[in-house]
């Protein structure tokens, strides 16, 4: 290790430790700041961010995350259809809900992270599940969150997935819902959109204000309804956002082998960033009329340190994503 490296490495510490006292069991740097990530604490949160000089530091740190230990447990089924789950807990209520009643029949394949699971990674998680699928050669696999409810029978998806020839399309989209198939948009981050946050959330808004001025976050997504109102005059790039429910063809998901979510997102984002590849690369997409309901942030909750939290994700999203946007949203 170099000295500056070691001066880098102080200097963090140090940084990330103001007016706090140091903890009794010291790891490493990196459980360290997670930690800090995890924390439902926003003044945790937002030490956790001083602990960075610019974006790109956040993206390396991210990177270099590891992500968590699972494991894979299936309930046989139909294969032609295979069904992924990420979940915390195989044997909770929302698992067993999807296995004796939404997704009764099919092949299912649990990944199942555990409680308490500091590393945890959904797109990781994912897209393991997703190969695993891939072992029984399925005509269609379908990556759904296991909090969700039944809305139509089963049967109402076999049938119109039956129907469609997999090498006609590479994903299909559902009835759209709050959280899935919806219609969203890239917007620029203006003080239309700063208001809003400010007007819903002061404290919370005004954090979040600061740390998109400190690594330069200029682009966001947001449901179509609202971003025509706060990313006035520009109407923002629209597509069709994945979120918590999505099917991919065989096809599609062997030309990813299996890599079908970026891994460098930590639990937020990773579904933005594949709507927008599906998008931006013109993949053939159907709508089916099948519909399923889902308990919107049951997993993850919805609160202030969940959307600060998300600004590193928004960092990463950002370096992947500006230049292209730009040409898009100027065109």
């Amino acid at each position: 290790m170099t000295n500056d490296s070691r001066y880098y490495i102080k200097r963090s510490i140090l940084r990330c430790l103001r007016d706090q006292e140091l903890p009794e069991i010291f790891f490493s740097l990196m459980d360290y700041r997670n930690n800090y990530f995890l924390s439902s604490d926003p003044r945790k949160l937002i030490h956790f961010y001083e602990g960075f000089e610019n974006r790109g530091e956040i993206i390396d740190w991210m990177k270099e995350r590891p992500k968590g230990s699972c494991e894979i447990k299936e309930v046989e089924g139909e294969k032609d259809v295979t069904v992924v789950i990420p979940t915390a807990d195989y044997e909770g209520e929302y698992a067993k809900r999807c296995r004796e009643e939404i997704f009764k029949g099919l092949h299912i394949i649990f990944v199942v992270s555990g409680k308490g699971n500091n590393y945890f990674n959904y797109a990781h998680n994912c897209n393991l599940g997703i190969k695993k699928a891939m072992e029984y050669n399925p005509k269609w696999v379908v990556l759904s969150n296991d909090d969700m409810y039944n809305i139509e029978n089963v049967d109402v998806l076999k049938k119109h997935l039956h129907n469609i020839e997999e090498k006609n399309y590479n994903v299909v989209f559902t009835k759209p819902s709050e959280y899935h198939s919806a219609l969203s948009r890239i917007i620029k981050v203006n003080s239309f959109y700063n208001l809003f946050h400010l007007m819903t959330n002061y404290d919370a808004g005004r954090v979040r204000m600061r740390l998109y001025r400190k690594f330069n976050i200029k682009f966001t997504s947001m449901k179509s309804k609202y971003a025509l109102i706060f990313s006035f005059p520009r109407k923002g790039y629209k597509f069709i956002e994945v979120l918590d429910f999505l099917i991919l063809s065989y096809r599609f998901v062997e030309q990813t082998g299996g890599y079908v979510f970026d891994e460098t997102y930590i639990n937020g984002r990773e579904d933005v960033d594949l709507s927008l590849k599906l998008s931006l690369r013109g993949e053939k997409s159907a709508v089916i009329d099948y519909q399923i309901g889902d308990y919107i942030g049951s997993t993850f909750g919805i609160n202030d340190s969940r959307w600060i939290r998300d600004v590193a994700n928004l960092c990463y999203f950002n370096f992947k994503w500006r230049n292209d946007l730009q040409k898009i949203i100027s065109s």
